[in-house]
This record gives structure tokens, sequence and C-alpha cells, in this order.
């Protein structure tokens, strides 16, 4: 790498291919962030190149070509390649030599994820020209690819599937793709992280469900599994093989296959769904003591209180209870008929209590309708369970009606749970406890109250501040919803009158500090 002395235009600048993939790391959080889970350079690494090279090798051409949009890597051949499409859709490409390809060449041997998607740019009328080239083995480090293109062009996936491959993602399985599916794992063999999402509706008879359950089938080494739907015969597979880490699923069928004594999953950490409630609670019911340390569940509609005790349940007797760190249930908004009062969407405490022999909890969060019922005892047997607990979430879209759990309710984190930082519960805080104690816990940060009742601020404050005295921030359902002024305008005077109040007690609280 050399040395620019003062005063010397950038030498990078002569060269488009390089403006162009600079550019595109500038851009900040971009697709192919998303598809890989690596980040761009940051722009201080662009900026000290930049300050000290002049002439961008080693190093410096790894760090703009290891992730890289098709796109960029094309734009490296000679303008003379494109011509404008006349109706001026696009651009498409003459007829190609193999010295047009020669920067290319220079650039491939360091590309080690590739992105390529219709949206950032169309290549329909590039492939034909450019595939012949491509298919020459010309991205030999190549680690990772994303691929969305559609039916027409999706074949031209052929040009990057090479042993190496350990991560391919798929965002949706067209028609073209089905053909492919079954022979990929003996095409890359190697493969570890992979992505389908199969496009519609489907059932377990579709052909891109068979298609996807018998590419899995394949896998032997995987390590993380993303994927709507699979048929038995590959669960089966997935629930014996000691690679699998991570595994996001959506719908399950109504009935899994029968399960035998020994042990499923042996090595799965962190389990995903997004579906409604009743496949992970199937998934948790038909599997055997997972080592679990991250599960999630994003339910697309609100869930009854009994299916939500059925999850739970699940979650209690089908993760190993020593491994699990981190819960999460989020139901996502929905509407109720105009003939319900949401009784039945209404969380039971003993629903949570099946949550309690995971005592190794540092992260627990449920967003429901309208909450969990719980009460002083409850809260303080949760704070006793859950010793490590770093970030406690109960959060509702309705707000938790007349709660039972009382401010005294606040004091067993103090005593029991010496590590939290942000807490979301609601409680009753028109009552001022006598007692209060001598316990504070410096770690809390942030405090949720929901649309806790509360009659007068400062003796409120007062308590809050002794027993929290690092708080900083006091929160409530109207700061959850005020992006949609709808919805505060339907929550009623008397929750918009409490929300007042506890802004009175974030106000006092500073001071008291």
């Amino acid at each position: 790498m050399d040395y620019k002395p003062l005063g010397c235009m950038h030498r990078c600048l002569e060269i488009p291919e390089l403006v162009a993939s600079v550019c595109s790391h500038l851009q900040g959080s971009r697709p192919l962030e998303v598809a890989f889970e690596v980040a761009h350079p940051k722009r201080g690494d662009l900026a000290a190149l930049a300050r000290t090279s002049t002439v961008f090798s080693g190093h410096a051409l790894r760090l703009i070509w290891e992730s890289v949009a098709l796109k960029n890597l094309l734009g490296s051949l000679p303008p003379d390649c494109f011509k404008l499409i006349t109706t001026g859709e696009g651009y498409s490409m003459k007829y190609t030599m193999s010295s047009d390809f020669e920067r290319v060449r220079i650039y491939a041997p360091r590309v080690k994820h590739l992105f390529s998607d219709p949206k950032s740019a169309d290549l329909s009328s590039v492939f034909p020209s450019a595939s012949p080239w491509l298919s020459q083995n010309m991205l030999p480090n190549l680690q990772s690819l994303h691929w969305s293109h559609d039916e027409d062009d999706f074949q031209y996936i052929h040009c990057f599937l090479a042993p190496q491959l350990t991560t391919i993602r798929i965002p949706y399985t067209s028609i073209a793709a089905l053909t492919l599916l079954p022979s990929l794992a003996q095409r890359c063999p190697q493969l570890t992280n992979v992505l389908f999402f199969t496009r519609g509706a489907q059932d377990l008879r579709s052909p891109a469900v068979s298609a996807v359950s018998a590419c899995v089938r394949g896998l032997h080494g995987i390590e993380s599994l993303t994927v709507d739907m699979l048929n038995h015969a590959a669960l089966k597979h997935l629930s014996r093989l000691s690679s699998l880490r991570g595994l996001r699923l959506g719908e399950l069928a109504s009935i899994l296959p029968p399960h035998d004594d020994e042990a499923s999953f042996p090595s799965l950490q962190t389990l995903y769904f997004s579906s409604e409630i009743a496949s992970p609670s199937r998934f948790l019911e038909w599997a055997n003591k997972i080592p679990l340390v991250k599960f999630t569940a994003e339910c697309p509609a609100f869930s009854t209180a009994d299916e939500v005790h059925r999850l739970f349940s699940a979650a209690g007797d089908g993760i190993t209870p020593s491994s699990l760190t981190e819960f999460t249930f989020d139901n996502e908004f929905g509407l109720f008929d105009d003939t319900s009062d949401g009784g039945d969407y209404f969380i039971r405490s003993s629903s949570l209590r099946r949550l309690f022999c995971f005592t190794n909890l540092t992260a627990v969060s449920v967003l429901s309708a309208f909450g969990i019922n719980l009460d002083d005892a409850t809260i303080t047997d949760m704070a006793r369970s859950w010793r490590h607990i770093e970030r406690l979430e109960f959060q509702s879209y309705y707000g938790t009606p007349a709660p039972r759990a009382t401010l005294q309710c606040l004091a067993a984190f103090p005593k029991y749970c010496p590590h939290l930082i942000k807490l979301s519960l609601a409680f009753d805080a028109t009552i001022i406890p006598t007692a209060q104690g001598d316990l504070s816990l410096e770690s809390l940060k942030s405090l949720d109250v929901e649309s806790s009742p509360i009659a007068a601020a400062r003796p409120v404050a007062r308590f809050i501040a002794r027993i929290f005295p690092s708080l900083t921030d006091i929160t409530t359902l109207i700061d959850f919803l005020d992006e949609d002024p709808e919805w505060e305008a339907d929550v009623g005077p008397q929750v918009l009158q409490y929300d007042q109040h506890w802004k009175d007690v974030a106000a006092i609280c500073t001071p008291i500090q």
C-alpha cells in the first residue's frame, strides 16, 4: 500500500467500480447485512484508507470486495460492454470476450459474500451474456450466497453454486427452484446456514414443501436453518442432528410424527417461530428436553389465555430447565369481535408459573392483548425464581385491566434480582405501602408501568426513587401507542389521566435521586 503526499488526488477516484463499491458501503444498513449478518466496512475504516492509500491492494481490496452485490462486481466490466435498451428500460450486454472480464477476475477471488436481488438491480438482460464467464469458477472463495431472483432468472444461481459454499439464502422458493433443491446438498456439501421461504400458502402435500424437505434431509452438517414449513421426515431428520444450533420455523402440521424416548435436537440453542400459536406448542410437546438457550414465538393474532397456557406448559416440559436464558412471546396486534370483552385473552398467573423452572433466565418478554393477571405473591415468587433476570417486560396493547399486583410488589426486585436493568409491569399504585424496607436496586434504569392506576404522584415517586435510585426512564402505555394517535384516543380518559400522573412521577424522581 503506497502513502500519498498531501495535495494529491486520490487515485481510487479514477476507478469507477471502486468508487461505486465504496459508495454502496457508505449507504449504511444494506440488504447484504440482513442477508448474511455481516457488517459492512465502517466509515472510519474507509476514511482511514482514503487518508493513507493511493493504490488499493491487499487489505484495502479485501475490505471493499469481501461482501458485495453482483451488480457492483459486474460494474467492473468495460463500459462498452453495455448498451442502453432503446425503450429506456435498462441496459443489455453485447457479446463479451474473456478480456472483458480482466478486472472482474482481479476482484472476484476476494468475494466471500455475494448478494443479488432484482429490487437492487435488474440483471435480466445481462445474465445471458455474463453467465458463461461467471460459471467458470470465477468466485473460488465464495462462502455466502443470497439469491432473490424470479422465475426467469433463478436458473443463473447455478453459476455460483460451489462445494465451498457454507451459507445460502433464497427468500422465496420459486417453481424454478424446485428442480434445484433436492440436489443442493450434493452440490454444496459444506452448507451450514440455509434459508428457504416458499411462496404463498402451502401445505404438506405441496411441491414446494416436498422439495424443501427433500433438500433438508440431505443436509447433515447444518447449523442454522430457516424455513416456513417442513414435512414429517425432514423434522425427524433434524431432531437427530448434533450440528443443528439454530432453527426458525413457520406453521407445523396438526399431527407430528411419533417420537421415541431418545433426546431430540441435542444441540439446538435457538428456536424461533413465526406462526399461529398452536405450532410452537405442538413442537415443544413433541420434542424431548431441548437444550434451548433462546426461545421466540411471534404469533400473527391475539392468543387466548388457554392457548398461552398450553404454550407455556409445553415450554416448561419440552425445554431443559437449566439451559434457557431468553424467552419471548409476542402477539402481533389484532382485533376483537364487538361482543368480546377480552376476558378470554387475559393471561393467567398460573400460566406464567410454568416458566419458573427456568432459573437462569436473563430476559423475558411477553407482549399480549391485556397482559398477565398477576398478584404480589406471584411476582415475589417470580423474582425469587429468576435471580439472573436483566430484562423483564410484560407489555399489552390495551393495558392490564384492574391489576391485582400493588406498588409493594416492586420491593421484591431489590431483594432477589440484583442484575435487573429494565422492568415493564402493570400494578396498582393507588395505595402506598407503609413498610418500604431498606433495600434498593442500583441496576434498574428503565421502568415501564403500562396503564398502572395511580392517584397521587409525589408519594409514589418517593417510594420508587427509594428502591430504584438510579432510575432514568419511566414510560407508560401511551408512550407505547404514541405513534398511532387513533389508539391513544381509544384508551379512554382515565388511562390518559394515569399517564399524566406518571409523567409527574418521572419529573419528581430526578431531583429526589
